[in-house]
């Protein structure tokens, strides 16, 4: 098990990371934006983050949007609360690191 003062620091990671998501352009202006999978990614890494395993029913897959959030979600089902914040500071790592390359193969 992980001491007190890393799960501390983790917490605090997790809440930038949340504040940089937040950040993220949602429509598109020029700037870069978070694919819809990145996105689904997010979402479901933070409701395991801040709500533990999902409790609601599954949505008619007719219903594309909840459907896809419900999915992203459910697919999280046993990790614990701070793995998932883990995993969410890590994703964005990843798409930021992938964003700065993209950015430095165009200048």
């Amino acid at each position: 098990m992980a001491s007190s003062a890393t799960l501390y620091i983790t917490q605090i990671r997790f809440c930038r990371a949340l504040a940089v998501v937040r950040s993220l352009p949602t429509s598109t202006n020029g700037a870069f934006q978070p694919s819809i999978a990145d996105r689904l990614n997010f979402y479901g890494l933070y409701k395991q983050a801040v709500s533990g395993d999902c409790q609601l029913l599954r949505p008619s897959s007719k219903l594309t949007v909840q459907y896809a959030k419900w999915k992203s979600w459910d697919k999280l089902r046993g990790t614990s609360p701070i793995e998932a914040q883990a995993m969410y500071i890590h994703a964005l790592i990843e798409l930021l690191t992938e964003v700065c390359y993209i950015i430095m193969l165009t200048c």
